[in-house]
């Protein structure tokens, strides 16, 4: 796990016209307003679009399955802003429904504006993150905190006061059979009926 910490700054609300690209015109107001980091909100409706709903198959790097979807569309969703090679990087999630059926994933390439869509951006500061490119998954991945933070991390793991300390107090003495602490295996023992060792 990765973490970093900041502070919210400036605030947005965005709407996005019938006919206009919402991921194009977010994009470019993002770039206009100079937002280096963030997090977006959005709805209302999408006339097309296409997205990606999952792999063709679990494995690792994903070859993503994209689905288009055409004809007026609900949709909401979210997305993180992160600085990236070229500037801002924009990963948007939605989920779109239309006659009872139902689309979630990740919007690419093109989402054309049915009626309106409404979103508000919020803006980041202070935060080490960016976005770089894996080359195991070969995706895109946020990269949270700086080799500062992490050190601060690994030196409260280590002195037992992390969430993921290894060696049990003494309340957390284990069970040499079962390897549960002991409170726990005397439970287990009762709801099963299994005899202590």
């Amino acid at each position: 796990m990765q973490y970093t910490e900041g502070q919210l700054g400036r605030v947005f609300v965005v709407r996005i016209d019938d006919g206009e690209d919402m991921l194009l015109s977010l994009r470019q107001f993002i770039n206009d307003k100079d937002i280096q980091a963030g997090a977006l909100i959005f709805l209302g409706a999408l006339m097309n679009g296409r997205m990606v709903t999952g792999p063709e198959e679990p494995v690792i790097p994903p070859v993503p399955h994209f689905v288009m979807f055409e004809g007026g569309w609900e949709v909401f969703g979210v997305g993180t802003i992160y600085p990236g090679d070229d500037g801002p990087h924009i990963h948007f999630h939605a989920s779109v429904g239309r006659c009872g059926h139902a689309l979630t994933g990740c919007l690419r390439e093109k989402a054309t504006t049915y009626l309106i869509v409404e979103a508000v951006i919020y803006e980041f500061t202070g935060l080490s993150a960016r976005r770089e490119f894996d080359k195991k998954t070969q995706l895109h991945l946020p990269v949270l905190g700086s080799g500062e933070d992490e050190a601060d991390n690994s030196e409260t793991e280590r002195s037992g006061a992390g969430l993921n300390a290894e060696e049990p107090g003494p309340e957390e003495e284990k069970d040499q059979a079962s390897g549960f602490p002991v409170g726990l295996a005397e439970i287990i023992r009762d709801l099963t009926g299994r005899p202590s060792s």
